[in-house]
């Protein structure tokens, strides 16, 4: 019944998915890397009273729990889609090394956060920007692990349209080594702190698992991330995902690596809004 009802009402492209993604984590990032700071200085925009400019930020962050898991998704999406899968990879890689400054300055910085001085701002905040690395990091190590789960699928199960996962296992030893890329990656996000840390790689271990049946991906995905804090209001995200109907949309070719384009690029504009902020009410 719900696979007609799935076939019947869905209408979100990955186009679409992408756009809401992008939208949703910006309005998260005006929150995270602007009025943040300046709530804790003593200031609100537009002079606003203090308890509703706080009422603000956080709705701007519940509007933002949108993005992660629809990155998560289409993550997998991009896997079974590519044509050059190492370039896939190495792109990931690139931008999450371009980005990684960008995100330290825009969300890290404790101290003298409307300093323009970019070196010497890290200087003064380098134990706290060092704790965390930006979240094409953590989609890098996530697509690394399905990865090469799909290739254990490929090599070690057997295909069964009528099993739950659309697959079955002659040795159940398999099963665990099945499962060892995600738990690597999620020990290694840990580790070095990357954006959603574990909790990201294992949300994307689900979209992939059970990406057969986007119902339960769906449902299985909210719950595991809603007991992170905060990610409870990323429910209507789950909603949205569960509605792909499979298509590209409208972003197609090289347009695509405008969203990766926009990752950093959105970062140095509000570090820049935030230094003439703090520069004017100085």
């Amino acid at each position: 019944m719900f696979d007609l009802f799935k076939r019947r009402y869905s209408f979100i492209s990955s186009s679409t998915l992408k756009v809401i993604a992008i939208v949703t984590m910006f309005i998260d990032h005006v929150a995270a890397g602007v009025l943040r700071y300046m709530l804790k200085a003593g200031m609100c925009p537009f002079g606003i009273e203090r308890e509703k400019a706080i009422v603000v930020y956080e709705w701007m962050r519940h509007i933002g729990r949108q993005s992660f898991p629809i990155f998560c998704f289409l993550l997998i999406e991009g896997l079974f889609h590519t044509r050059n899968l190492k370039k896939y990879i190495l792109n990931m890689a690139i931008f999450s090394i371009i980005s990684e400054v960008f995100f330290d300055i825009a969300f890290k910085v404790n101290v003298d956060v409307g300093n323009p001085n970019v070196i010497m701002l890290l200087q003064e905040n380098w134990q706290k920007a060092s704790e965390n690395s930006n979240v094409f990091l953590t989609l890098m190590i996530g697509l690394i692990s399905i990865w090469m789960m799909k290739l254990i699928e490929e090599k070690f199960f057997d295909k069964n349209d009528f099993s739950l996962l659309g697959f079955t296992v002659s040795n159940p030893l398999y099963m665990l080594l099945y499962y060892m890329p995600p738990a690597v990656g999620s020990m290694i996000a840990w580790k070095i702190g990357s954006d959603y840390s574990f909790w990201g790689i294992t949300l994307i271990a689900i979209f992939f698992v059970f990406r057969n049946q986007p119902l339960l991906a769906s449902i299985l995905g909210y719950v595991f991330l809603s007991n992170m804090g905060g990610e409870a209001w990323a429910l209507p995200a789950f909603i949205l995902i569960y509605f792909y109907n499979g298509e590209r949309g409208f972003i197609k070719g090289n347009y695509k690596y405008a969203v990766y384009v926009f990752y950093p690029l959105h970062m140095a504009v509000l570090f820049a809004v935030r230094c003439y902020i703090f520069s004017i009410a100085n």
